[in-house]
């Protein structure tokens, strides 16, 4: 008897789909949610790369520039994916495809760039890169969040 009574409670709703689908809807739309459209909160570049946003409001030493320039593993990018060598396929050019971001790496050669080209005896601050970090951030909210 205690069987019969839960199992008609737990599937008495099953009875008629199309109520259950507008009632569905119904209640979907009242918590705010939509089936197209599903929000998440944007990162900042402080959240994004902590310790390199640090290092630029407080102006570049030589070994920070040289590892912009020369190592993507430990650079701005590089800090990003967790300071993985992921994003460049593990330094494989045929797994870049497969775990890796054609778009990243572009960005990594983009503030190596800028870093070569600012004057050895000017220190390099968020200034110089304040363009691309915002590009940079768009890019990681629409394809990696």
């Amino acid at each position: 008897m205690i069987r019969s009574s839960l199992s008609n409670n737990i599937f008495s709703h099953h009875s008629s789909s199309n109520n259950n689908k507008s009632d569905w809807k119904k209640k979907k739309m009242h918590l705010g949610f939509s089936s197209k459209y599903i929000v998440t909160k944007s990162i900042t570049f402080n959240e994004l790369c902590p310790i390199w946003s640090k290092k630029l409001s407080l102006g570049l030493d030589k070994i920070d520039k040289y590892l912009i320039e020369r190592d993507s593993k430990y650079c701005i990018v590089g800090e990003a994916w967790k300071f993985s060598g992921r994003y460049n396929g593990y330094y494989l050019a045929l797994l870049i495809p497969l775990v890796g971001c054609w778009t990243c790496i572009k960005y990594s050669r983009k503030f190596a760039k800028i870093s070569k080209n600012k004057s050895k005896k000017e220190n390099l601050t968020k200034t110089d890169f304040e363009p691309l970090i915002e590009y940079f951030v768009k890019h990681w909210n629409q394809k990696h969040v």
